[in-house]
């Protein structure tokens, strides 16, 4: 992908790319079958671009901390492989979101407790979203 997909975050913004940070996801991310498709998709989207770290539906219902780190700094790679990460994830990860527009708001206390029943459906519901940026970058590329 490269850099060209966060590239708007430079510069003057469109009237397409809002600011504005929505409250609620209109997505049924709590749902269980919502939740559980997600994975599936996120599993299938990881395989096919070579991650490199042990997943399963398993490790996706109840990750670490480090299984979402690694999950997402992959994803944020595809987006721009020249991005670098600190030592402090949680402080790095609400601004990259919104740099690429993601709507909602990611809390860092949310980063913090990544596999809580509380804060995993809104950061699954982030990593689809990111996925499915990625999915629409790539077929963009091969039109």
């Amino acid at each position: 992908v490269g850099t060209n997909l966060s590239s708007h975050n430079s510069g003057r913004q469109s009237s397409v790319y809002s600011s504005t940070v929505l409250k609620n996801d209109p997505r049924p991310i709590s749902n269980k079958g919502f939740m559980h498709a997600s994975i599936r998709k996120l599993i299938q989207f990881l395989s096919e671009h070579n991650y490199d770290h042990p997943i399963s539906p398993k490790v996706l219902s109840r990750p670490t901390g480090k299984d979402f780190q690694n999950v997402l700094q992959f994803l944020f790679l595809l987006v721009d492989r020249n991005l670098k990460f600190g030592q402090k994830f949680t402080d790095e990860v609400p601004p990259i979101f919104k740099g690429l527009c993601y709507p909602f708001n990611i809390s860092k206390t949310a980063l913090s407790a990544v596999g809580s029943l509380h804060t995993w459906p809104p950061l699954l519901a982030s990593l689809i979203w990111l996925m499915e940026l990625l999915e629409y970058h790539e077929a963009e590329r091969h039109r």
